[in-house]
């Protein structure tokens, strides 16, 4: 995008969704100039994981019904609603469950399995920035006129924040999305960005995921929609009105060098309804100092991005949550490339997250090294848990992951919700 040119973000408030919605288009220049008669429209929503719409897990079906609604305006030939859930989810029951399936036939327009298609295109990655060298994506996609991403709005543990940016990695199968987990994560989602662009944003932010999402969020009411052809933009307006601080999310760092869009406010013009009377803090209990968070853990987190110190901060927590917190007190925990490791700690005490972890193997190589950039979401308190390396890759992902945390879901959302209860008694003009 030209340095001289503003990319624009709409807020609508309007008294229902569809409103919002509507209102969203118009202040973008209406859907009938943005979509032609007879195009392919692709709705490419959050379904990632088998949860219901109350959770704000996944894009409100509501929500979903108004963008469809609206772009029925244009009188597209198809409406194709398309998405590749996680690693180990099915993504027609994410449909389902979300909600999303009764919608789309409900609507009388197509859902589509992307882990399921065959034609695939091998796009080449120029420029690109992980190991991402070339990339698997639906022709179906590539050729459509317009994919319209339609994130929610949330708190994630593996990223800090999650909206339009880290929806897109929902366009392609697991072999490359495990491949991006292995590397680095930010930077892949960039290259897939470059090879599969959305080319309109409309942000699901009517109850926005706070808390630990995305497998235990604590819904609040934010009420608005959000959109924008700028996919940097408006997730810097979405930290703005929900009062993160972007310094502490790192893709925005790596968009903004890749110049996939505007990030600085100067060059982002905001149109509806303003910032300031869109504002909802959420609570991200992602952010803050680890190094003495935990005083029971000998932390160390120097040079630890902003991913791995949220899922230092979730898997902490959740330690409480199992009661395995005190048992394993005296652990060391290692994030971030610029620590340094006396060589007397024995190996056995002594949890490496990360790949830039992996360099202290040569003086304890006994360590426990969860691979990953970031690893998976719940590896490292499995791994102080269960005394055996947790990466989250193949057979583990199945047989010990995804066990252990359904296993877990009921104490953990106990613990998570009483811990929203405490903070927004001490923050009560936050609820």
């Amino acid at each position: 995008m030209a340095k001289d040119k503003k990319a624009v973000v709409a807020i609508a408030k309007e008294p229902t969704v569809q409103e919002s919605v509507t209102k969203v288009f118009d202040l973008l220049g209406g859907v009938t100039n943005m979509i032609k008669r007879g195009e392919t429209v692709i709705l490419k929503p959050n379904a990632g994981h088998a949860e219901g719409p109350d959770t704000a897990v996944c894009t409100s079906p509501e929500t979903l019904r108004a963008v469809i609604r609206e772009v029925k305006k244009a009188q597209p030939s198809r409406i194709i609603v398309a998405e590749s859930a996680a690693i180990g989810c099915d993504t027609m029951e994410c449909f389902e469950v979300s909600g999303q399936a009764d919608v789309a036939r409900e609507e009388g327009v197509e859902l589509y399995d992307i882990k399921a298609e065959k034609d695939l295109v091998n796009v080449a990655v120029r420029g690109y920035k992980s190991n991402i060298k070339r990339c698997k994506i639906p022709r179906l996609l590539l050729e459509a006129d317009h994919i319209i991403n339609l994130p929610i709005m949330k708190a994630h543990a593996s990223m800090v924040f999650s909206c339009a940016l880290k929806n897109i990695k929902g366009t392609v199968q697991d072999q490359v999305h495990s491949q991006m987990h292995q590397q680095n994560l930010t930077m892949a989602m960039m290259d897939v960005w470059s090879a599969c662009r959305a080319d309109i944003n409309i942000m699901d932010a009517m109850r926005a995921a706070s808390g630990y999402s995305p497998h235990m969020p604590v819904p609040i009411e934010t009420n608005m929609i959000l959109g924008s052809k700028d996919p940097v933009a408006i997730d810097r307006v979405a930290c703005e009105v929900t009062g993160i601080d972007t310094s502490c999310v790192d893709y925005f760092k790596v968009a903004k060098e890749t110049g996939l869009g505007n990030y600085d406010l100067e060059d982002i013009e905001v149109v509806g309804n303003t910032i300031e009377e869109s504002y909802k803090k959420m609570w991200i209990p992602y952010i803050g100092d680890m190094s003495t968070r935990w005083p029971e853990y000998d932390v160390k987190c120097e040079g630890a991005c902003s991913s791995c110190q949220a899922l230092l901060a979730i898997n902490m927590e959740e330690l409480k949550a199992v009661n395995e917190y005190d048992k394993n007190a005296g652990m060391t925990v290692v994030i971030g490339g610029k620590n340094e490791i006396p060589k007397d700690i024995p190996d056995e005490k002594i949890v490496l997250h990360g790949n830039c972890t992996k360099k202290y193997l040569k003086d304890h190589p006994n360590a426990y090294w969860i691979l990953g950039c970031p690893p998976n979401e719940p590896a490292l308190y499995l791994t102080v848990q269960r005394k055996e390396v947790i990466n989250g890759m193949g057979d583990q992902e199945e047989e010990i992951i995804r066990p252990c945390m359904a296993r877990d879901a009921a104490v953990w959302r106990d613990f998570v919700f009483k811990a929203a209860d405490k903070y927004y008694e001490e923050h009560p003009d936050e609820r």
